[in-house]
């Protein structure tokens, strides 16, 4: 249709009429993209590596919206400082819904507290969708160490002087070694921090005996099953299935407990008719308990899914528990000697 220009002083009755036929084409417009999302393949960026449970989980979630949305789903890893820049290419794609991130803590937490410069804010840069994932952090040793329980470690530890001692959670700036390292601080023994590209290589690292234990999740129970044995668990509490698994707290040790956890998030300033229904496809999947228990039974992690309200809640929670942690970090100077 073909509209005369506005005059000078319009008649309110024009203005009105001029309204309303923008706001039909807006209301259009919104219907048609919500219609035609996704008409090409939608790309889950994992940040972590291929072998990480991060990647199994995000393709388990592709593979079911794939069924909802009759769309290919893909998943890319992007690994590289500690989840961040995975996160930061999410950040600056198009919010055009066809790029989401598998967001981690440490991407929207534990990296931002160590440094200033990262190029996204964690708090403004993104669209919330759901919470996805949680484990706590569990410490796994090699099913022969002559110890059953991080407290029994720790005084091995301190009986044998002479002998060197070290753990590993993976990258330097994950929940994984901020636990390992807070709680051998706090309790003053010498167990030095390896670092690797991935909790995976962590607990291969253990295995082969270059460390005494890893920090991970009871996932290292179901990877490598009988050849290890988890000795403590950083929680407030004990977690079903798990219900032998003393916390570091009943052992009398000083650690922290924050989980690892899990978010979908997208570009911040998607279009809403693509936001409700991505959210709606998402929310559709980790909802079904079916899904639910797959994940739990095969990689021995909870999905939790909660609102984007929630997970802000969460983002800042965290921040401050883990502040003195990372300013500990720093102290300590050891960024300067790991890769992350």
């Amino acid at each position: 249709f073909f509209l005369h220009p506005q005059p000078a002083n319009p008649d309110p009755l024009w203005s009105r009429g001029l309204g309303d036929v923008y706001k039909r084409q807006i209301l259009y417009s919104s219907i048609s993209l919500a219609d035609d999302y996704p008409n090409k393949p939608i790309t889950i960026i994992e940040p972590w590596g291929a072998q990480s449970w991060g990647f199994l989980q995000a393709q388990e979630l592709a593979k079911e919206l794939e069924k909802i949305l009759d769309q290919r789903v893909l998943v890319q890893a992007k690994p590289g400082g500690a989840s961040s820049l995975g996160t930061k290419f999410v950040a600056d794609s198009d919010p055009d819904g066809y790029t989401l991130l598998h967001a981690w803590i440490a991407g929207l937490v534990i990296v931002p507290l160590n440094k200033d410069d990262l190029g996204y804010n964690p708090t403004k840069a993104f669209d919330i969708i759901s919470h996805f994932t949680e484990s706590p952090v569990v410490a796994v040793s090699r099913s022969d160490a002559p110890w059953n329980t991080l407290a029994e470690m720790v005084e091995y530890v301190r009986a044998n002087p002479d002998k060197k001692f070290a753990f590993s959670g993976g990258p330097a700036l994950s929940i994984h070694s901020i636990s390992g390292a807070e709680v051998f601080e706090r309790e003053n023994v010498p167990v030095k921090g390896i670092f690797y590209d991935d909790a995976a290589a962590a607990g291969a690292a253990m295995l082969a005996g270059d460390t005494a234990v890893a920090m991970d999740g009871f996932g290292s129970l179901r990877r490598y099953g009988d050849k290890v044995k988890a000795i403590g668990v950083f929680s407030t509490k004990r977690y079903p299935g798990f219900e032998d698994v003393l916390t570091v707290s009943e052992q009398g040790l000083d650690g922290p407990t924050v989980r690892s956890w899990s978010a979908m998030v997208a570009p911040n300033g998607m279009p809403d008719p693509v936001k409700k229904k991505i959210s709606e496809a998402i929310d559709q999947v980790l909802s079904n308990k079916d899904f639910q228990q797959r994940i739990y039974e095969n990689m021995q992690w909870f999905v939790t899914p909660s609102s984007a309200d929630d997970v802000q809640k969460l983002i800042a929670s965290d921040t401050e528990q883990m502040r003195g942690a990372i300013a500990r970090v720093k102290a300590r100077q050891n960024l300067s000697l790991i890769h992350i």
